[in-house]
Formats: structure tokens, sequence, C-alpha cells
């Protein structure tokens, strides 16, 4: 249960990082106190209405701020008055980490799925649980539950973040500029078909449209449909995908697409299967 009360955690953070910004102090202050309050209540209703221990909602609020704090964005300081100027969709952001936040988050989510200490049963969630008398809650263990809407709240945004991660650098807010976008145009030879239609031709802006509303449904339905079993559904789905994006990687002469899309989706697609494995083996354990 504690790993979904993390991934809870995560994902609601990063909800609340992706829609206030980190840019302004006021932007920033903002997002802090809204964390703040969001975290404290999912903590009291672990501890209170789980049944959790105190130090098991302590280690995972830890947990997911060191998250927080590894993947949040940071202003560039050595960059000139003119290349802020001249890239002012950048924000003057760059990625703090690489993948490795995502790689130890993903062991910590094993050592609390395996090894995590056991809710002592009492709570007020855990008495409307039992006390529910709706058949579709009562066949659901509350672990799964709890799995689930975790993991749904990680998918949304924080899933972004991880797909971010492992594309390359530049790329993951949807901007690059000034040594990155030089360093673009010299390893994939042109900018997207779609981008130099619609800026002008000095603009060096490489953009993802639609990929953070489409990435997240499609994890969601993904990871819903293969927690059901129903597995041509899910095949259908990433086979749509591919037929969709079929046409416009074939006219790419540089493989600077196919290599986009098959990092993004494979990324994409193990975190949706993996977090319905979780939810799996919560209902099953």
């Amino acid at each position: 249960m504690l790993a979904g009360i993390l991934l809870a955690l995560i994902g609601l953070g990063d909800i609340v990082r992706a829609r206030t910004g980190a840019d302004a102090h006021r932007q920033r202050t903002l997002t802090t106190i809204a964390v703040v309050v969001l975290w404290a209540g999912v903590s009291a209703v672990a501890w209170l209405g789980l049944g959790v221990p105190v130090w098991g909602v302590l280690v995972t609020v830890v947990l997911a701020a060191a998250w927080i704090a590894t993947t949040a964005p940071v202003r560039a300081g050595a960059g000139t008055a003119d290349e802020d100027r001249d890239a002012p969709t950048a924000h003057g952001l760059l990625r703090r980490s690489g993948s490795w936040p995502a790689v130890l988050l993903a062991v910590a989510v094993a050592v609390l799925l395996l090894w995590g200490p056991l809710p002592d049963g009492a709570g007020f969630v855990v008495d409307w649980h039992d006390g529910s008398g709706l058949a579709f809650i009562d066949a659901v263990p509350l672990a799964a539950v709890v799995g689930g809407v975790g993991s749904a709240l990680f998918l949304i945004d924080s899933a972004n973040v991880v797909v971010a991660q492992a594309l390359p650098p530049g790329l993951q807010r949807g901007a690059a500029t000034g040594a990155e976008a030089e360093d673009l145009r010299r390893r994939f030879g042109r900018r997207r078909r779609s981008d130099s239609d619609a800026e002008p031709s000095g603009d060096s802006t490489v953009r993802l449209k639609g990929g953070r509303l489409i990435g997240p449904i499609e994890r969601l339905l993904l990871a819903g449909f293969a927690v059901a079993g129903a597995f041509p559904v899910v095949a259908a789905l990433i086979a749509a995908k591919g037929i969709v994006r079929f046409p416009e990687i074939r006219r790419e002469t540089t493989g600077y697409q196919a290599e986009y899309f098959l990092i993004g989706s494979l990324v994409s697609w193990a975190m949706a299967f993996a977090a319905a494995g979780m939810c799996w083996l919560l209902a099953h354990s």
C-alpha cells in the first residue's frame, strides 16, 4: 500500500507543478503551498484512514520530496542576455537531472511493494471499504484501490517527466535554445516539418505538439485495459498509434521522428504496464 501512497504523492506534486509553473517566485510559492496542503491531506488519510504507521507515511513523504527536488527545472544562469531574449519560449529553464531519479523511484516502489509494512487495518477508509455493501468495491482489496489511484495520478504528469528524461537533451520542455538548438540541428539535420511551416525560418524552437495530452490518455487507457485483461484492445491501441504516426515518420529523412517516437512510446508503455502489474499484484496478494 505504501507504493500506491508514494505514487499518489508524486503524481499530485507533478500535477500541481505542471499547472502552476516553476519560473516566477510567486508561482513557486503557490506551487509549494499547494503541494504541502495536498501532501498533508494524503498523509492524514494514509495515517488515520488507512492505518499506515506514522514512520511509513514519513518515508513516502521524504521519497516524494526527493523526487520533486531532483526533477525540478532550474533557471539557467550562464546564458547571456541576447540568448535569453532570443529564446523566450524556454523561460531560461534547464533540466536538473538525468534518468537516475526514475530508476531510484522504480527501486523504491519495488521495495515498498514487496517489503513495505502492512497497515494495522484500522481507519475510516478501511471501515468504509469493509462496510460499503457494494459488490464491485468489496471485490477489490483496499491495497489495490490505493495502488490504482496512485498509479493513475502518476501516469498523468509524472510519467511525462520520466519520458522527457529519456529523450535527447533540450526536448524535455518542448524547446531547445542556444547551444542545444545548434546541437539538435547538427544531429537531426533539420527541424520537424510541422514546426518549419508554423514558425519563421530564424526560430530554432523544437516542439512536440499534443504529446502532453495524448500521452496521459494513452497510458491510462493501456493500464486500465491491461488490468481488466483486455489485451486485444491493448494491442489495437498500440497498433493504432503506430498507424497514425507512420505517415509522419515516413516523410522524415533524418530518422529523428522514428527515434523520438520509439523512445517516448516504449518508455510510456513500460510505465503503463508496470502500473497495471503493480495493481494486479496488490489485488492478488
